[in-house]
């Protein structure tokens, strides 16, 4: 199965028919389902998690579960032929038969693929369904310049270019000052970018918007020991889908003070430190 392919599909017809091949491929395959083998299937992990293997597989492993339990029979059937505790797919629908009702007439195997046949179709359009309801097939870039010196604090430019058409929201910006005991004050700054205003393009493809976010960093940090964090910023996506996150640092601090910065899923985090210990 290629890696990349179901990246490249824009035609919601066509994902549907290849969201339902991994499916069936999925069940196919021997041994039981391990976010390892999931991750062979790149249109499963659009649609499930808007590319991270990880928010994916738990979502999907959701989904199976609550068709197993709530959905019609042949959904039941097509989710339990897939994560049933077997080995071989026979096995699998071994178990979706004993665990089906059985209306009176002797079912076996052969009848349980018919009904996860059948399921596996709802499946795929239900999945491809959810991913458009839940903007996971859009992209979004998230790029943050920061700039800044002691005088003017920290200067945040943030720009969010997403595919047109995706049901985004501006970032959520938190700060928090720190304070000699090394924990964050108790109550942060919270930003909703949503509320305030940017400058916005769109050239009918992609849509981008900026946003500036300005903190001065407290008064007190020359008193802090070394290596100690004076300020955080976390910058946190609400309907990212697939996201890819630039950060370039353009500050201009003293030694005394560094900038560091990660991005951890749908969160990138700078923090100031501070080295007293360097002046």
């Amino acid at each position: 199965m290629d890696g990349t392919l179901g990246d490249d599909i824009e035609d919601r017809d066509e994902l549907i028919r290849h969201v339902h091949s991994e499916l069936v491929a999925l069940r196919g395959q021997v041994g039981r389902l391990t976010v390892q083998k999931f991750g062979e299937f790149s249109a499963l992990r659009r649609v499930c998690g808007g590319g991270d293997l990880l928010d994916a597989f738990l979502m999907f492993e959701r989904e199976m579960t609550r068709y197993k339990t709530t959905a019609g029979r042949d959904e039941a059937a097509a989710a339990i032929s897939i994560t049933a505790p077997a080995d071989t797919v026979l096995d699998r629908l071994e178990h979706a038969v004993g665990a089906l009702p059985q209306d009176g007439r002797l079912r076996d195997q052969r009848t349980a693929r018919r009904w996860s046949d059948a399921g596996l179709i709802t499946i795929a359009h239900d999945l491809v369904y959810m991913a458009e309801v839940q903007g996971r097939l859009g992209t979004e870039l998230l790029s943050i310049d920061i700039q800044g010196d002691l005088e003017m604090g920290l200067t945040l430019t943030i720009d969010q270019m997403t595919s047109t058409g995706l049901p985004e929201r501006a970032p959520l910006v938190r700060l928090w000052h720190y304070k000699d005991d090394d924990q964050p004050e108790e109550r942060a700054l919270a930003i909703d970018l949503e509320d305030h205003a940017s400058t916005v393009v769109d050239n009918g493809v992609y849509r981008m918007r900026r946003h500036h976010v300005q903190a001065q960093l407290p008064p007190y940090w020359e008193a802090r020991h070394d290596d100690a964090k004076i300020l955080s910023i976390s910058i946190e996506g609400r309907d990212a889908p697939m996201r890819t996150v630039t950060i370039a640092d353009r500050s201009d601090f003293p030694d005394a003070v560094t900038v560091e910065c990660t991005v951890y899923r749908t969160i990138a985090m700078i923090d100031v430190v501070a080295h007293p210990a360097k002046t």
